[in-house]
């Protein structure tokens, strides 16, 4: 174990990384604190040509203290891969490689750590975790312990791992834009979102999300704190707790019309007709021009039965559903001839030896909520550079929306531009919904045609 304390010894540090890919394990002080209000206590490094193994000490009450500004220009031409890449973005912004998405992109799921902790860990965790920045004074000899077990399980997926275009779309676009996300933070009213969360997180009067990629269908959860921000609930009014963090500012959501539909069409080379997709369903499930609202309703549950449960033999005859079924049965085909599929917009393979029990439908349910969170990324990277020249922010992403905190400054032709960047002009509609805080959104969408 070498300790990189003083400049000196950073600069030979330096000369190692330049000649070699390199494992990071960045140490937060507190492991119980969101990033965004920690430090790091030290970070571990592991040469993986030479074998060498350093620690950057930066805040632990063992070490001499690095000066943090060394860091900030750190770089390799060499490849560079740290545990938590969008957690360490919060305090130092380098080029590198998520370790996790390497096991991800073999397994479908983050690397194993469960087994990594030493019963020192176990004993501190369990006895002092109310002690504030706990890890500052954990025995460096059994924080080097623990990642040297961390740095024994990343090797495994390193040495299996085969690099392509679909990791770096996931690494930089993916990852960047969820961590930009996280950043801004949501506003609270804070008296609310204790009385409604019973969480006491706040910094500022903000409180922060957390977003998770590696789940088995590739859809990204949300959590943190003990609260689920991919599934607020709607109804118990603890969504009033979020508000706007401007004087003259409002809580915008834009939410994308019949989307799963018209991500299925998009994939199986099918144009709807214009207008509201539900409506056109139910004309044809029930042979009429004209509908109620009652057919209407009975139209959204009947389509959604045929996309996930499967294609009845009554509505087989509609030509939208009969694409979707040649869909669905190619779609196995080559998953079992192929030993995997690839991934509708990025081309991502998700591999039949790592999806547990599978079938047709469910294949093609993983691969629509695939598709679903590539095409809503690629909008948010889009958003993420027009909105930067705005005060407003995005502060939460739920699978099928966005959430803005509008800073009304920003003018109504703010809202307009971002309707047609989030519909790509119209072809995949949007509906605008606006209020004080996030439980009292009123419908605003024929107000802004």
């Amino acid at each position: 174990m070498l300790i990189v304390d003083c400049a000196d010894d950073f600069k030979v540090w330096e000369t190692e990384l330049q000649n070699n890919d390199s494992f990071w394990v960045p140490v937060w002080s507190d492991p119980f604190v969101h990033a965004i209000h920690n430090r790091l206590s030290f970070i571990y490094v592991y040469m993986i040509d030479s074998k060498q193994e350093w620690i950057l000490s930066l805040a632990h009450t063992e070490c001499m203290h690095l000066q943090r500004d060394l860091l900030t220009g750190a770089t390799s031409s060499r490849s560079i891969f740290v545990l938590g890449k969008k957690q360490l973005k919060f305090v130092l912004d380098i080029s590198c490689k998520d370790a996790d998405l390497v096991e991800y992109w073999q397994t479908h799921r983050h690397l194993q750590l469960q087994d990594v902790d030493t019963e020192a860990h176990h004993f501190y965790f369990k006895r002092y975790h109310d002690i504030v920045n706990l890890n500052d004074i954990i025995p460096m000899v059994k924080h080097f312990e623990r990642c040297q077990n961390i740095k024994d399980v990343f090797m495994k997926s390193y040495e299996t791992w085969q690099h392509d275009s679909a990791f770096d779309v996931y690494n930089d676009m993916f990852i960047d834009n969820l961590y930009s996300i996280e950043f801004n933070g949501l506003r609270v009213n804070e008296k609310q979102y204790y009385e409604s969360f019973n969480s006491n997180g706040l910094v500022a009067g903000k409180t922060y999300s957390e977003y998770n990629i590696y789940t088995s269908t590739g859809r990204p959860s949300n959590r943190y704190g003990g609260v689920n921000y991919a599934a607020l609930n709607k109804e118990d009014g603890t969504r009033k707790s979020f508000i706007s963090r401007f004087e003259r500012g409002m809580l915008l959501e834009f939410d994308y019309d019949s989307y799963h539909l018209r991500l299925i069409a998009m994939a199986i080379g099918y144009d709807f007709p214009e207008g509201n997709v539900h409506e056109f369903f139910a004309k044809q499930y029930f042979d009429k021009t004209e509908i109620n609202q009652s057919e209407y309703e009975q139209s959204k549950q009947l389509t959604f039965r045929q996309i996930y449960g499967g294609v009845s033999k009554e509505y087989a005859h509609i030509k939208f559903f009969q694409k979707v079924q040649l869909f669905v049965n190619q779609l196995w085909i080559n998953f079992e001839d192929d030993g995997y599929i690839e991934t509708g917009i990025y081309n991502r393979k998700l591999y039949k030896k790592s999806l547990g029990d599978m079938n047709a439908n469910k294949l093609f349910n993983y691969f629509l909520q695939s598709m679903e969170t590539e095409y809503s990324l690629s909008v948010i990277n889009e958003v993420n550079e027009f909105i930067q020249n705005y005060n407003s922010k995005v502060i939460l992403y739920t699978y099928d929306s966005l959430l803005f905190d509008y800073d009304m400054t920003d003018g109504r032709d703010f809202i307009l531009k971002l309707k047609d960047l989030m519909s790509s002009n119209g072809k995949m509609p949007v509906k605008l919904k606006a209020g004080s805080n996030l439980h009292d959104l009123q419908d605003m969408t024929n107000k802004i045609k």
